[in-house]
């Protein structure tokens, strides 16, 4: 049977990291006392290390990450209107294509092409796949 995972609270961590900087006790008497795994701790501590200068800066940290938000929001409307462009270009050439004359549009069809699959080319050109298949008698 699985065992349901625990969820620390940050404020329980930041408690027993900083319990462990004080070096009054040792790692493996604190996480013994709070019944967790040394090595949870020693990754809490890393965290705790590797971000502190967050809290010696919170401006900074923010004004990073407005500029990265600012950064990826001009891409995203940069991506729509990509988007956008080509939707109309594929709806305008989809009617240029569906009136076209079927036989026209059969010789349109790449078998080969390996980018765009067989039975995506005949929706586009809205012709039926066995279609291309037929050979008329004479």
């Amino acid at each position: 049977m699985s065992r349901k995972r625990t969820v620390y609270s940050a404020e329980f961590k930041s408690k027993l990291v900083l319990e462990v900087l004080k070096n009054e006790k040792t790692l493996q008497e604190i996480a013994s006392a709070n019944n967790i795994t040394p090595k949870n701790l020693q990754n809490w501590k890393k965290i705790f290390l590797d971000n502190a200068e967050i809290a010696m800066e919170p401006s900074k940290a923010v004004k990073d990450y407005k500029e990265d938000l600012l950064a990826a929001q001009e891409q995203n409307e940069m991506l729509t209107k990509i988007v956008g462009k080509m939707t109309v270009e594929k709806e305008w050439l989809e009617k240029k294509l569906k009136s076209l004359d079927s036989s026209d549009r059969k010789q349109l069809i790449e078998p080969k092409l390996n980018t765009l699959p067989l039975t995506q080319q005949c929706a586009l050109l809205g012709l039926n796949r066995s279609n291309l298949y037929y050979k008329r008698k004479n």
